[in-house]
């Protein structure tokens, strides 16, 4: 007990340092493969000491829209949670397209989220309004009929181009609804307290047009928050930005264990 007390007076910050572990969790873009876009970007958070997960969302090219948004918050959620069991005491997202825009959603639903990376933030039905109305209606008109369940093709974008999706209209619904919970603007907006959000996107990316003023300056100011530009297209931004990320966590760390 002596033993443990004079170390704790000799080396209080390595105790509190040791205290603070961050666990990150990787989102995932839409129609892809958990860690196509993340191997770089994984290789480095946990070269700097982050315990990362990446755990495979409901628009992933495998499970094609399995589930509907809300219930991948959930699974979001739990992954968050598999890193605090595993020690974390806190817990950054850090999302790539599609899982961007999931990420700014969750922090507009949950708190206890530390800090937010949006790589190339995408999917915005609100922007194609008039595009996505015809089968939003279709979808609407089936969960009225009791179909809501039942599969059928609807139009859906990637990348600003459309393609046929085959989901059920629950599922449709919940990413495409203009006025859902996918619009990123107001997600941002609704966040349920500031926090630190790096906003990262690049010059060749279809979105990039669009500015900070889209959706990142509706967020609750933070003093850590970051909006940065990169060369590259919408697939390059993760890899591009990932010693950006690392380093940017490690800060927002370093300064947390300092007012400590």
């Amino acid at each position: 007990m002596l033993a443990l007390l004079a170390l704790f007076l000799l080396c209080p910050t390595t105790l509190v340092q040791a205290q603070e572990r961050l666990g990150v969790v990787l989102l995932h873009d839409k129609n892809s493969q958990p860690e196509k876009y993340f191997t770089e970007l994984s290789r480095v958070l946990r070269n700097v000491g982050f315990q990362v997960v990446v755990p495979e969302l409901p628009w992933s090219k495998k499970r094609g829209f399995d589930a509907t948004f809300q219930q991948a918050l959930v699974e979001i959620g739990l992954a968050a949670e598999e890193l605090r069991m595993d020690g974390c005491t806190r817990v950054a997202l850090v999302g790539h397209g599609l899982g961007a825009n999931a990420a700014l959603a969750f922090a507009a639903n949950r708190t206890g989220i530390f800090a937010i990376a949006a790589l190339a933030p995408a999917h915005d039905p609100d922007r194609h309004r008039e595009v996505f109305l015809p089968d939003v209606r279709k979808a609407r008109s089936m969960l009225s009929l009791g179909s809501g369940n039942k599969r059928s093709l609807f139009t859906d974008f990637n990348s600003d181009k459309d393609y046929d999706l085959s989901t059920t209209a629950e599922v449709y619904l919940s990413y495409n609804d203009p006025d859902g919970q996918t619009v990123m603007a107001r997600s941002c907006a609704a966040f349920k307290e500031p926090l630190p959000l790096l906003w990262v996107v690049g010059l060749q990316d279809p979105l990039h047009f669009l500015g900070r003023s889209y959706a990142y300056s509706k967020a609750p100011s933070h003093p850590a928050s970051r909006y940065e530009e990169l060369p590259g297209d919408h697939a390059s931004v993760p890899r591009n930005a990932s010693r950006m990320v690392a380093e940017w966590l490690r800060d927002l760390l370093n300064q947390l264990e300092k007012k400590q």
